[in-house]
């Protein structure tokens, strides 16, 4: 081998031993280099989080955290808006408003798209005593949150406030839509600040018919019978069914002494066109009515001498009539179980007509169908009682003369089935009685005559 080779040889192994030391020096400096950078992340990460539950601790609203200690937090955690917008809430109800307002600026511009914090400086400007600033922080936050329910109302408070009732009424609005559940408070404050406006009021409302429910509701409680009769109808009877406010609003009517009209809209409510109408609401019992909207239907329950209910093991017409079934204990009373509120002409003559099947019913008397007035136990007619033994269905019948009222207001009647005893202890009652189609029939010719008596007595 030349001299020239070898030389070559060592100057190839003395570069790549300085090639290894170079790697090698600069491999140590790169993880030296990533364990800084990881250090300082674990560190800043360590803060961050220790920072975080403090400031969170702070601004938690269970706590009991004095003002000053939060204020002198501040000066460590000036970067924390949730802070800052904290020291503002508590200054304002501590009546340092200049301290709330400046804090609230602070957390504005730390966090200047939350609109929260629009609210509260909106709140501390309106307590300072200057409703414009409030109005335009409100619409910023507006801006930021056209969906939130709390700056709708907020900044619909502010404008009522300031007397821009028409703003204000738009505001209130959205805020209703977004949150039913604020639309009677609403509705009572567009009330009193517009002096009874009926038209704001509906204004206010918007078209949701659940809403529009409640308004009519409103207006019928201040009286505008009429406006909320009108409300009502239009929502139409699936509508009404499913309201839970509709119960209420025909109680409300009937207790105002429109009964007339309720029932016309109970009926509205219940029945398509082409069913019965006749002063017995379903007298045959082939109905279904709603349980929420009994006003004008058959109510019936049982007590401790009967069972009751509407079934269709037998009936006179139809499939289904009201069955009784007695328990077969001594001194059976009945009075009120099985009732049905109707409405008929004041002074007008009628023949009510039912039927009656007593299977194998035993009793020292049987019970009797009795139509009181509505607003006392005022007996108006009855019918005799039913005969036990009699087989097959008997066809009762009676005469019952309404009273007279003044003005000719409708009169509100109760029909019931009574039975008691004659004196205070009789035999037991068992057995099973079914009573069907029952009917009320106004007699025209008995009006007629007596319209002619009283012309001819004057």
């Amino acid at each position: 081998m030349s001299s020239y080779s070898s030389t070559q040889q060592v100057q190839r192994k003395a570069h790549a031993d300085w090639n290894i030391r170079i790697q090698f020096g600069l491999n140590n400096v790169t993880r030296v280099g990533l364990g800084l950078v990881l250090v300082l992340a674990s560190t800043f990460f360590v803060i961050s989080i220790i920072s975080n539950f403090t400031v969170g601790t702070l601004t938690d609203e269970r706590g009991t955290i004095p003002l000053e200690t939060l204020s002198s937090a501040t000066n460590a955690y000036g970067y924390s808006p949730r802070l800052h917008a904290r020291v503002a809430e508590l200054s304002q109800q501590q009546g340092d408003l200049t301290t709330a307002e400046d804090h609230a600026t602070q957390a504005i511009r730390l966090s200047p798209n939350n609109f929260n914090y629009r609210l509260l400086l909106a709140n501390i400007q309106e307590a300072v005593g200057d409703p414009k600033a409030a109005e335009e922080s409100l619409r910023v936050g507006l801006a930021l949150a056209p969906n939130k329910t709390d700056v709708h109302w907020q900044l619909a408070n502010v404008l009522l406030r300031k007397g821009e009732l028409d703003e204000a009424v738009d505001q209130f609005r959205s805020a209703c839509a977004l949150n039913t559940k604020l639309l009677p408070v609403t509705l009572n404050l567009i009330w009193r600040a517009s002096g009874g406006s009926s038209d704001l009021v509906e204004a206010v409302t918007g078209s949701h018919p659940e809403a529009r429910m409640k308004l009519a509701g409103f207006l019928l409680k201040h009286e505008e019978t009429d406006n909320a009769i009108k409300i009502f109808n239009e929502l139409g009877p699936k509508a009404r069914l499913i309201s839970a406010d509709a119960h209420d609003f025909l109680d409300t009517l009937i207790a105002s002494g429109e009964l007339k009209r309720a029932r016309e809209l109970w009926i509205g409510t219940n029945a398509d066109a082409g069913l019965d109408r006749g002063l017995i609401w379903n007298g045959s019992f082939e109905s279904e009515s709603p349980k929420d909207l009994a006003q004008f239907d058959w109510t019936t329950y049982n007590n401790e001498f009967a069972k009751i209910r509407i079934g269709s093991v037998t009936a006179h017409t139809g499939t289904r009539s009201l069955r009784i079934e007695f328990a077969g204990r001594d001194t059976t009373k009945l009075d009120g179980e099985i009732k049905q509120l109707i409405v008929v002409r004041p002074n007008t003559h009628y023949k009510f007509e039912y039927y009656a099947n007593a299977e194998r019913l035993v009793s020292p008397e049987g019970p009797r169908v009795v139509v009181r007035r509505n607003d006392s136990q005022d007996q108006i007619a009855a019918s005799e009682p039913i005969v036990p033994s009699k087989p097959g269905w008997q066809r009762i019948e009676f005469d019952l003369d309404s009273p007279a009222t003044p003005d000719a207001e409708p009169v509100a009647l109760v029909i019931t089935v009574v039975r008691r005893a004659k004196f205070g202890y009789d035999e037991p009652t068992r057995g099973t009685l079914y009573l069907d189609d029952f009917s009320l029939v106004e007699q025209t010719e008995r009006v007629t005559a007596q319209l002619l008596s009283n012309k001819t007595r004057r």
